[in-house]
């Protein structure tokens, strides 16, 4: 009965979340409501409310992050294939920009480093032992929590830097800047 309410408050965030104009909006008396639950559950069961969204937002985007989680082509030389996954991060977040501001915190803040996992093979194939593990796990870091960042800043970011990253062409050169930046052509540095 217990896991019944635990589910029905996560699919009813869920809901929710692809219903809204404005997902920050949501309360936690809108979600009870939807799930047939006590308010105080939301505490109970997920901690508090954003921690109930962000594990909703990342059900959500579970679909879409498959696509930078398959092996990527080995015939391409290491750089083309880190290219092509930071390129697939930047898609999913530019589609599903509408959750950014609900998950981007809970996953720079406050989970377990995962995604940078998906490009520290590449990274290391690039370096080829030049690097030792911990800088190539350092640079995958990096590399990824910069683009979580100026993505979920991407307004501040605008101001800042003059690159719409809601954009696709400029989300694309903002990952070959980095891809330039972090692992240059010339192994020597």
């Amino acid at each position: 009965m217990e896991d019944n309410k635990k589910e029905a408050l996560l699919k009813a965030t869920m809901e929710l979340l692809q219903q809204a104009d404005r997902p920050e909006a949501i309360t936690s008396r809108q979600i009870a409501a939807r799930a047939g639950a006590n308010i105080a559950l939301i505490n109970y069961y997920f901690g508090s409310k954003k921690n109930l969204e962000a594990q909703a937002v990342g059900e959500l985007l579970n679909e879409a992050s498959k696509l930078f989680q398959t092996p990527p082509n080995r015939s391409e030389p290491p750089k083309e294939r880190l290219r092509h996954i930071l390129k697939q991060i930047c898609e999913v977040v530019l589609k599903y920009q509408r959750y950014t501001k609900l998950y981007v915190p809970q996953l720079l803040l406050e989970d377990e480093i995962t995604v940078p996992l998906y490009v520290l093979p590449e990274i290391r194939e690039h370096f080829g032992g030049r690097r030792s593990d911990t800088e190539c796990r350092i640079i995958a870091y990096e590399m990824v929590s910069f683009l979580q960042l100026a993505f979920y800043r991407s307004d501040a970011f605008l101001r800042y830097a003059g690159m719409n990253l809601t954009d696709v062409a400029a989300a694309n050169w903002l990952v070959d800047w980095e891809l330039a930046l972090f692992l240059p052509e010339d192994m020597n540095s």
